[in-house]
């Protein structure tokens, strides 16, 4: 059987589906996986041991140039059409998603209306998935493919990761980046694309000052020029016991977490990579909750404001006050997190 799955992104989204490809791949293990998937994104979705085939398409790049998305779909359409697939499964349950499926000439399977994040997208689907509302992303996924392949799903989660982190394990640090893992540190994920996650640089720097007094190493890494400032000044914060990281790949910032002792991140893609990969942690959740969207069963603890508007998951805060920081984020102090760090630490 040959498998193709549509996750066209975000990094969170496509970690998120891991446990329902390992799922997949335990009942259906002489099955051919494929993914198809925004090329930001690839790297990611080929740590997955089951997929043995990722297909990156731009559709994002298109959004300024939109004329030429028809040229885009036809030449993806020819190449899918190739594989000659038996099931495509569109888990991303958007419109634009249910179309990418539907180009390969296969059946699609998909989230039920009722279920679907576009319901207009189950219009597309040959077999649906009805799963009942609040459960956890994750499970949420692993119901999806429950039932649209009829098997049983298993009671503990396999990301699928095990045999990239042993990879990662084995694979030499450069000099530089030995050199900065060689004490007990600690990675610290300040980056966020949400305006809503943002922690307040105040507290990521008492907080670095509270780290490094118990003799541990803040290790700062950033993915623009925005937060390659902010790490920049945090690194002033800490002394000499503070470092921003080189510039890294995502794969070359995974060698450096599993190296890490800990790690404490905003709610972020980055952050449910780390604790998918079993590095302990701590995660912020502002206008989010680990209920819906945390990383089950691993070593990560999960702090929530308890403010009566969280979790809103909005991208930008409604009420922000004059202090531009929104009040979920606020609430979550340093102590909190230096409290639950040196739990995770003893």
């Amino acid at each position: 059987m040959k498998i193709l799955i549509v996750k066209l992104s975000s990094l969170g989204d496509v970690l998120h589906l891991f446990p329902a490809i390992s799922d997949l791949r335990r009942n259906f293990p002489e099955a051919e996986i494929h993914w198809l998937v925004e090329p930001a994104f690839a790297e990611v979705a080929g740590w997955h041991s089951a997929i043995d085939k990722v297909i990156p398409v731009a559709l994002r790049a298109q959004k300024k140039i939109w004329w030429k998305i028809p040229s885009l779909l036809m030449r993806l359409r020819k190449m899918l059409q190739v594989e000659r697939y038996d099931i495509v499964l569109d888990a991303q349950g958007l419109f634009k998603s249910a179309i990418m499926a539907r180009l390969a000439d296969a059946p699609v399977y998909g989230f039920h209306a009722d279920s679907a994040r576009e319901w207009v997208a189950a219009r597309f689907y040959q077999k649906t998935a009805k799963v009942i509302d609040g459960l956890h992303v994750i499970e949420k996924n692993r119901q999806l493919v429950a039932q649209t392949f009829l098997i049983e799903q298993p009671r503990e989660i396999d990301y699928g990761l095990e045999k990239f982190r042993q990879q990662r394990t084995k694979t030499e640090l450069t000099a530089e980046l030995k050199e900065m893992t060689k004490q007990p540190c600690v990675v610290l994920l300040h980056g966020t694309t949400w305006s809503s996650k943002y922690w307040p640089e105040a507290f990521w720097a008492e907080l670095i000052t509270s780290f490094t007094q118990q003799g541990w190493r803040c290790l700062l890494p950033w993915g623009n020029e925005a937060e390659l400032q902010r790490a920049n000044r945090l690194q002033e914060a800490g002394g000499e016991l503070a470092k921003v990281l080189p510039k890294l790949s995502l794969t070359e910032l995974m060698n450096v977490l599993i190296q890490a002792q800990s790690f404490v991140s905003v709610e972020s893609g980055i952050g449910h990579l780390a604790a998918a990969l079993d590095v302990s942690g701590v995660m912020l959740h502002g206008p989010t909750s680990p209920d819906y969207s945390g990383i089950l069963g691993k070593r990560c603890q999960h702090i929530t404001s308890g403010v009566n508007c969280s979790p809103c998951f909005k991208r930008n805060c409604p009420i922000i006050d004059k202090s531009n920081v929104p009040p979920c984020q606020q609430r979550i102090t340093p102590q909190q997190v230096l409290l639950r760090m040196k739990k995770l630490v003893a």
